[in-house]
């Protein structure tokens, strides 16, 4: 797409990262988005192709197979490659929310174990905090562990776990049977006891399967609690820590999805002829490219200057309720934006082969994951008013 608007001062290392993205996204992961909706899955082949080319871990330490970047180059990533497929990018996500557990509050041993395979796209990583009864409070988790002399037991159902039906490792949270205390483990999926439901039917992001999980007295080590042995009922401090990160995440794959919705009624508006004239003539239609490209790059700005205060600030757990007003405010703004892009198309806009309806389904997921968005503006409102 040619510029369309104002575009952003990136260093060289987001500059870097941003063209690999958006080479991987427009010449292997565009070939594949219609099959990964159709299959509803990521082909593991594909997430591998990402790893090799760095885009699993550009946050990361080098030692754990990272670069060692910042979070505007993780997010500038996630934009490129939302843009192409949501799908995949929401797994790549939901890939990064283990790996970043693991790497704020895993042991070393943890981080060595689980880290490089994760970041060179091997095995492809879950988490799982959700359940039937709640989507954020610890309090109300009915999945439950006990003690059995050096191994922990679990036994309860996590709901709409991303990535669970592939190989690889999950963090999940349990509480004491006896405490109610939260904890974080890490351990292998499909181990004896984890099964899976079958796939959820989604309206939106449906290349990125969600599975209940059911787990059967499943057995795990002392060494799979989060931390360490030493690290029982830490959980909800865990979740705070790693809930801002979260949220940029699923604002970046919605901006993504954003500048596709751009991109395609711009394309429409300029090729769609009305008595000899492209309709990009029309005031109506300048209008609405007008009210998209405000949604678009309001709503990127905003990202980017999260992504950098996630650099600075010592605990990223701070940002919190900044990242809720934001996730919020973006995933509202990205169904409007994508709903402006499918009035341009008219009735072609309800058909497949032109893309915006895609668009606006899968704008739809994010007002809806991570926290609703009436929530997350109470938690931003609180965040302003009493900080």
């Amino acid at each position: 797409m040619k510029r369309m608007g104002m575009e952003f001062v990136l260093n060289e290392q987001q500059e870097m990262v941003q063209s690999i993205a958006k080479e991987f996204a427009e010449k292997l992961l565009a070939k594949h988005a219609e099959q990964i909706e159709k299959n509803r899955a990521v082909p593991s082949d594909l997430y591998k192709t990402a790893g090799e080319m760095g885009l699993l871990g550009i946050t990361f330490d080098e030692k754990y197979g990272g670069l060692g970047l910042d979070q505007k180059c993780w997010v500038v990533s996630q934009e490129s490659l939302a843009k192409e497929s949501p799908s995949f990018a929401t797994c790549v996500g939901a890939g990064a929310m283990f790996t970043e557990v693991v790497n704020m509050y895993g042991t070393e041993e943890q981080k060595m174990k689980f880290l490089p395979p994760c970041l060179a796209g091997d095995v492809i990583g879950s988490f799982a905090f959700t359940e039937p009864s709640t989507g954020s409070d610890p309090k109300q988790l009915t999945t439950r562990y006990h003690k059995e002399g050096d191994f922990y037991v679990i036994n309860g159902v996590k709901r709409f776990i991303t990535n669970s039906g592939y190989k690889g490792p999950i963090a999940l949270f349990a509480n004491d049977s006896e405490t109610g205390m939260t904890t974080a483990f890490v351990f292998d999926k499909f181990c004896e006891g984890y099964s899976l439901s079958s796939k959820w039917d989604t309206v939106s992001i449906r290349g990125s399967a969600v599975y209940d999980i059911f787990l059967d007295n499943v057995c795990v080590p002392k060494e799979a609690v989060l931390g360490g042995p030493e690290a029982i009922g830490t959980g909800f401090k865990i979740l705070k820590g790693l809930v801002a990160r979260s949220k940029i995440s699923v604002t970046a794959t919605a901006v993504g999805n954003m500048a596709k919705a751009y991109e395609l009624a711009v394309r429409y508006a300029k090729e769609k002829m009305h008595r000899d004239k492209p309709i990009s003539k029309f005031p109506t239609i300048q209008t609405k490219i007008a009210q998209i490209a405000g949604k678009y790059y309001s709503c990127q700005a905003y990202l980017y200057k999260m992504a950098e205060y996630a650099d600075f600030v010592p605990d990223i757990s701070t940002l919190a309720g900044e990242a809720a007003t934001m996730k919020a405010h973006v995933a509202d703004e990205g169904v409007d934006c994508c709903v402006l892009a499918m009035n341009i198309l008219s009735a072609y806009g309800i058909c497949d082969e032109y893309g915006v309806e895609r668009c606006v389904r899968d704008a739809l997921m994010a007002p809806h994951v991570e926290g609703v968005g009436d929530m997350q503006r109470i938690i931003g409102g609180s965040n302003i008013l009493f900080k």
